[in-house]
């Protein structure tokens, strides 16, 4: 037999109030959370809808900012148009070349004084002033832009240091102030840190062939846009780079200079050609140059002179440099030659062969025609091995 316990009607009644009060309770604080989420919520939105509108205000405000135009492309035009009074000056210059009247051309006044500077020797027949800037073509003392098979340039002068400051002492009249440079450079096979030591232009050029007539020692600062900067004397124009051998085959470099020409193939002396009063000074030992009797150049007392015979490989590519130098002022000119072992040439009157300029590039017509106004000279144009630069 078992017992059961039952509640009284008292207790069961304060159990069923104590159910009420419990859910009653958790209603309260259910309403009450949702109610405090809520404002948290809220609290937390707020600040969102308020940065909103700033921004659309700076938005707006930035967007009246957007006034100034690009006026600066106006300045940008007018900067081009004095490229074109360079070019259309170089034109006129090269077509007083076949006129007398091309004469009084205002470097005759820096011609002057430079004159009285230098040697009464240093001049000979020629065209004078007959040209004077670097124009499209690579000849002159070269093109003011790269050419197909050209060599690239500067200029160098002697008396002034890397910042321009003048050489204290330097005397243009002393031979031995410009043939001691020369040698010092010479001895480094005219390396960028030996060069780098005097003051040099910043315009490149870029040079196919050397033809340059008897002309104003201030056309190649001219040339090079420096003539307010270099006086005429006392400068050397050196260009540097690669040439590919066209052919195999064995050849000499022949050429004249007023008043310094040198050539290296491979860091090697192949042509040393210098006014008489300095040659004997700048002459490199191993580079056997030598001068052939009864054979002249364009330029009065500069005699031609024959470089030592090299051999080289077809594609075969040569380190080549290329130095034109100016000692005392006055007038200047050079040419520089190639001769083919074993090939036939005509000759002149006085037998001396006719040989075809050294050239880095194929000719053009008008470097042909340049060539043939070349006065009192004869070039080979027809068979000309090309050492194109690259």
């Amino acid at each position: 037999m078992s017992l059961h316990a039952q509640l009284s009607p008292e207790a069961v009644a304060r159990l069923q109030a104590q159910q009420r009060n419990s859910t009653i309770t958790s209603i309260i604080i259910s309403i009450l959370l949702v109610t405090l989420v809520g404002i948290i919520l809220l609290f937390l939105l707020l600040p969102k809808v308020d940065h909103f509108t700033p921004e659309i205000v700076s938005y707006q405000s930035r967007g009246e900012e957007k006034k100034p135009t690009h006026k600066p492309e106006f300045t940008r035009a007018v900067q081009r148009q004095p490229s074109a009074p360079s070019s259309s000056a170089a034109k006129a210059i090269a077509a007083k070349v076949a006129s007398t009247v091309a004469i009084p051309v205002p470097d005759s006044v820096v011609d002057t004084p430079s004159l009285e500077l230098g040697d009464g020797d240093d001049f000979g027949n020629g065209w004078g002033d007959a040209w004077g800037e670097a124009g499209g073509s690579g000849g002159g003392f070269g093109s003011s832009s790269k050419l197909e098979g050209t060599l690239a340039g500067r200029l160098y002068d002697f008396k002034q240091s890397p910042n321009g400051k003048p050489i204290s002492g330097y005397d243009i009249r002393n031979r031995s102030h410009f043939t001691d440079r020369i040698n010092r450079l010479q001895r480094s096979r005219y390396s960028q840190s030996s060069l780098n030591r005097h003051y040099q232009t910043q315009q490149p050029l870029f040079i196919r062939y050397i033809a340059i007539p008897n002309s104003s020692a201030s056309q190649g600062p001219k040339f090079f846009n420096a003539e307010k900067e270099i006086k005429p004397s006392g400068w050397i124009a050196h260009y540097q780079g690669q040439v590919v051998a066209p052919k195999s085959g064995t050849f000499r470099l022949v050429g004249a200079g007023d008043d310094y020409l040198a050539v290296t193939l491979n860091k090697k002396f192949r042509l040393v050609a210098a006014w008489p009063d300095i040659s004997e000074t700048v002459e490199v030992r191993g580079a056997n140059a030598t001068r052939q009797s009864g054979q002249h150049s364009p330029f009065g007392k500069t005699p031609l002179t024959y470089g030592d015979w090299f051999t080289v490989r077809e594609g075969e590519v040569l380190d080549i440099s290329l130095t034109l130098g100016e000692r005392p002022g006055g007038m200047v000119g050079f040419i520089l030659m190639l001769e083919e072992k074993g090939a036939k040439y005509r000759n002149t009157k006085s037998g001396q062969p006719v040989l075809p300029p050294f050239t880095m590039g194929p000719l053009s017509p008008e470097d042909i025609a340049d060539l043939n106004k070349f006065r009192g000279w004869q070039w080979e144009t027809d068979n000309v091995p090309v050492f194109l630069a690259r």
